[in-house]
Formats: structure tokens, sequence, C-alpha cells
């Protein structure tokens, strides 16, 4: 299978802390969670390491993994770090050739504190990611591949998944996408406007939530309905609505398959007939990085391979257990043999 993957390339700088070396506070109320530091105390770490990430990356790494010839649509600066994306990506056997330069902005970079329940509290650059223009992506040419996926756009970047979702469809081939909260929440309308020519999309439960405003405009007259007592359930602006319903009424507008992940609870899938659930694999999580980029990859290369729902998910969630026992992003991604062997397939 040939795939293309468009998104971020980082450097990725992650430092694991001591539970007992960095504060947590939790607001009950507000559902969030903070990392607090003493100003001017020097933390000692377990390890700091530096590593290359990013959505396109990631997902790219993790489709080569599965056997596919993979293209990285990505962009850099013209320094140092990209050479070491590219050593990441050749390690891989990755196709290089269409990785794009931006000589006036830098590499993407990150800083990573993993501590706690190891959801890595990131300060990040994205420099070149954020430029990705139209004079790039007809640069770039055909989308000759078997499955396309677009990992998170971020800057103006972002205003190219309507292009990008409508070139892949137009060449026939699988088209997949998560497009992140911070694209759903201020370019909603590039989401939506790409969502008719997805195959796949990937969102959270935040996301989706996210979502739901935009979709009760678009539908004049939509009651959400109140959800039955066993019923998995979507909260947005107070509301309690059932996420079986958001994914018939988000069906409507394009994406012929939904996946809402909902973290620890695992991921629930609409493939336009049925709404499948698939709990996590348990395992000694280490960092969560690059666990959705996992799973999203893998779900949409077993979608395309012809594996029904159900096996196609069992097969991303081993993936991305697998992906959370290491610290960076792509170190637990399974090859083929290996992640069929675990699912039993």
């Amino acid at each position: 299978m040939k795939a293309i993957t468009f998104g971020s390339a980082m450097v990725d700088i992650i430092a694991v802390l001591k539970s007992e070396s960095i504060e947590q506070i939790s607001l009950s109320n507000a559902h969030q969670q903070f990392l607090l530091v003493e100003p001017g105390r020097k933390v000692e770490a377990n390890s700091i390491t530096t590593n290359i990430g990013g959505g396109g990356i990631n997902t790219a790494a993790s489709l080569a993994k599965l056997g596919c010839f993979v293209q990285p649509i990505v962009k850099t600066g013209n320094d140092p770090s990209r050479d070491h994306v590219i050593d990441h990506c050749e390690s891989f056997g990755l196709d290089v050739g269409r990785m794009l330069l931006d000589p006036s902005e830098s590499t993407g970079s990150a800083v990573m504190i993993a501590s706690h329940e190891k959801n890595a509290a990131i300060f990040t650059q994205r420099g070149a990611n954020t430029t990705l223009s139209n004079e790039d992506l007809a640069n770039v040419g055909a989308m000759d591949a078997d499955l396309v996926h677009i990992a998170p756009l971020s800057g103006a970047s972002a205003n190219m998944l309507p292009a990008i979702a409508e070139k892949a469809n137009q060449a026939e081939t699988f088209v997949s996408c998560n497009p992140g909260i911070r694209q759903i929440t201020t370019k909603t309308n590039t989401v939506l406007a790409a969502a008719r020519n997805l195959d796949l999309i990937s969102i959270n439960g935040a996301e989706a939530a996210a979502l739901v405003p935009c979709l009760s405009a678009l539908n004049e007259g939509l009651e959400w309905r109140a959800p039955a007592e066993d019923e998995t359930v979507l909260r947005s602006q107070e509301s309690i609505i059932s996420l079986k319903q958001f994914c018939e009424v988000f069906l409507r507008h394009g994406p012929a398959n939904i996946l809402v992940t909902y973290g620890g609870d695992g991921a629930y899938f609409h493939n336009g007939t049925d709404l499948v659930h698939q709990p996590i694999i348990p395992s000694d999580v280490s960092g969560t990085a690059g666990a959705g980029d996992s799973f999203v990859s893998t779900l949409a290369w077993g979608l395309k391979s012809g594996y029904r729902s159900e096996e196609a998910l069992l097969l991303a969630a081993h993936n991305a257990s697998s992906v959370v026992s290491y610290v960076n992003t792509t170190d637990g991604l399974l090859a083929r043999d290996e992640l069929l062997k675990r699912a039993e397939l």
C-alpha cells in the first residue's frame, strides 16, 4: 500500500519528572489539571531526551511499520533540525522526496514535561509547520496513493485542509484526518468543508463537544434528544447529548466514518450503520504523546486493507497501547506481523 501523510514535523525535547518533583492541582468543577513548578528551583528529571515527532511524521512512521511505502509531506526550516528529521524518516524507510522547505522559518520544536498521569504539558514553536500554501500543494504533485492521512495543521497551514482533502478525494484515495482541537475551535469552517471528502475523521470527546454548536446551527430544527441511561454521552455547553446521535448528525455533513476517542474509556467508531466501542488495551504508561497518531493511522490502514470495523479498531488499540509504553512517539510502533499477532488476527 502506498501512503501520503500531511502534518507537522517537530523536534521534541521530552523531560520525564517524578510525581513528587512537581506539584499537580486538579480543578474538579472545571475538569482541568495543572502542573506547578517553583520559580528559580532546579528540578531533577528522570530523563531528558531529544526525539523527532509531529503528526505528519508520527503517522508516516506508523504506516511504514505496517508495511506501507510512505511519503510524508511536511515542511521544515533550512537548519540542522531538518537533517535530524530526514535522518529519522530514513530510519523508518520513509521517502523524503516530497518534504518541503521554508528557508525563512525554523523547523518546529517542542518541549514536553511528563509527570503524574504522563499526559505531557507541551511548549511548542511551530515554525515552518504553519506556512503550507496552495503553491506547495501544487508543487507536491499528484495524490498517487492508496491512503492519504492529514494530521493536525496549524497556523495558516490549517486553511489548506479543505484543498488537501478535495485533491486526495479526487484521486480516489482513502482520506483520513484528525484535525485537532485548535483547528476545530478556531477554523471550524475548514473542518466542515473538508468533511465531505473524508473517509475517516478522528476526534476526541472534547473536540466532538466543540462541534455541537456548529452542527446545531447547520441543522435547523435539530433537537438533541436526552440520551438513554446506558448511552455514551457528550457534554457540550451544559447540555448532555447522545454520542450516537452526534455521530449520526455529523455523518450528514460528509465523513463516511467517525472515530471519537475517550481516553481511558477507549474509542467509539460509527461506520454509518453501527456505533462500535473499542476498550483500551492495558499497558504500563510512560507517555501519551503519539497515541492518537498511532491509533488513527492504524485504523485507516486497517479499514483500507479490508478489515472489519471491529478488527481495525482492535489493531489500532494494540498499536496505541504499545506506543504509550514508551516516552516518545514512535519507539513503540509495532510492525505489521507483531501487531496482527497481538490482536490474534
